[in-house]
C-alpha cells in the first residue's frame, strides 16, 4: 500500500493489517477479549479503571439532579444524553442515588 493513503470504511483496520474482515459478532468478541486483558493489566499494575462514558458520575448535570433528589429529571437528562431506555436509565439513576 502506498504511503500516505487513507483507508476508511468498516474493515479499514483489517485491510491495513492484512487480516480477514470480521462480522459484527466476531468483532465484538475480539473487543471484549482485548478489554478483559487490558482490565487485567490495569488491575495488576494497580491503575484506576476509567469510568465509562455512560456513567452518570461523568455527567455533572445529571449528577447534580441526582444529588438534589430530582430523580425523574435526572432520568430524563440521562436518557437524553445516552439514548438508553427508561428501565436502564431508571436503574442507573437509582444506583447513583444509592451511592453506587
Amino acid at each position: 500500500m502506498p504511503a500516505g493513503v487513507l483507508i476508511t470504511g468498516r474493515n479499514a483496520a483489517a485491510r491495513v493489517l492484512d487480516m480477514e474482515p470480521m462480522d459484527d459478532a466476531a468483532l465484538a468478541q475480539r473487543l471484549n477479549t482485548i478489554e478483559s486483558k487490558l482490565d487485567a493489566i490495569m488491575t495488576y499494575l494497580n491503575l484506576p479503571h476509567p469510568l465509562p462514558e455512560t456513567d452518570p458520575r461523568r455527567m455533572p448535570e445529571v449528577l447534580e439532579l441526582v444529588q438534589a433528589g430530582k430523580k425523574i429529571q435526572a432520568i430524563k437528562a440521562y436518557r437524553q444524553r445516552t439514548g438508553f431506555g427508561l428501565k436502564r436509565a431508571k436503574d442507573t439513576i437509582d444506583q447513583a442515588a444509592d451511592g453506587f
